[in-house]
């Protein structure tokens, strides 16, 4: 078969996951390992998930040992918290690996700093706003070329990176205080160097970074007109209640997409009905076959999403 892009890989891997398919998944990845050379620490981690998964505990600490040797490190909530390694937790090799992630994500993390990508458009301002956070393990250079297009249309396109590191040159928003601080302090600065269109601000995100984006438009941290969320949305729904129980929260517009084999699919009608039933104005847009990943074609979705929310 032909060379699968990374972007299709893991979305593979996540769907014979979820559909317990252990074996075919390992060999997915025997498969294609070595045609994503820059990805082997997500590649190694899969696959200690699949073989501790399949009770090989020996294999999954040797998958684990090759990332850490080939210099590749995981936060220690990733490595304690992901229920696929539990099997490993009583070993004394795992408890190795952690003390060594431990150290590495110290010094990374000692070296980190909010940074932002902003694509200025042609025309002529005032512009209107787009903010585009990453997902969770995400970054700033792999999450801008979602949006890139909506410079060339006339849009501002702020896309942060988070200070918080989760693994090498992958950020989450883990801390919501300081993901938010970091927002406002791009917002702050973007509104002082550039001329906004206020009344078309717009913030978005992926996963993570769409639940980040839905808290931050929900409890009007920021003044956006709309939220933009991909596979997406808040889990605490008592959360969601107290911030919508202001009539000006009720006034954010929010547009979600989700493939209806997103693990978050469930979550994200039931955080819908919620937002409709109060009087949101709210749209889901569920995509048939996707599973947790950014549409293709998502330029669509942002198209028809962008005209509710500016509506």
């Amino acid at each position: 078969m032909d060379a699968m892009h990374f972007r299709e890989l893991q979305a593979e891997v996540f769907r014979l996951h979820s559909e317990q398919c252990y074996a075919e998944a390992l060999a997915l990845l025997e498969r294609e390992a070595g045609r994503h050379p820059d990805r082997f620490g997500d590649i190694l981690f899969w696959r200690a998930c699949f073989l501790s998964l399949m009770g090989d505990v020996d294999g999954a600490i040797a998958s684990l040992q090759e990332a850490v040797g080939r210099g590749h490190w995981w936060s220690e909530g990733t490595l304690m918290r992901d229920p696929d390694l539990n099997r490993l937790h009583d070993d004394y090799r795992f408890r190795e690996i952690v003390a060594t992630c431990q150290e590495r994500h110290a010094e990374a993390q000692r070296a980190a700093k909010p940074e932002l990508i902003l694509l200025k458009p042609e025309s002529d301002p005032p512009w209107p706003l787009l903010i585009a956070l990453h997902c969770m393990g995400g970054s700033a250079d792999e999450s801008v070329e979602h949006w890139r297009f909506m410079a060339a249309d006339g849009w501002l396109v702020a896309v942060p990176q988070s200070s918080q590191v989760i693994s090498p040159g992958r950020y989450w928003w883990g801390d919501q205080d300081r993901a938010v601080k970091e927002i406002r302090e791009h917002y702050e600065a973007i509104a002082r160097e550039c001329e906004v269109d206020s009344g078309r601000v717009v913030i978005a995100g992926f996963s993570q970074g769409g639940s980040t984006a839905i808290r931050i438009g929900l409890n009007r941290l920021l003044p956006v007109k709309g939220v933009f969320g991909i596979a997406s949305a808040l889990r605490d729904l008592d959360e969601v209640q107290r911030a919508i129980a202001d009539p000006l929260s009720r006034q954010v517009r929010v547009y979600l997409v989700v493939g209806d084999k997103d693990h978050f699919f469930s979550r994200t009608v039931e955080f819908y009905e919620l937002l409709r039933s109060v009087g949101v104005a709210v749209q889901l847009e569920v995509r048939p076959g996707l599973g947790h990943e950014v549409p293709e074609d998502i330029g669509r979705s942002i198209a028809t999403g962008f005209e509710f929310l500016l509506g």
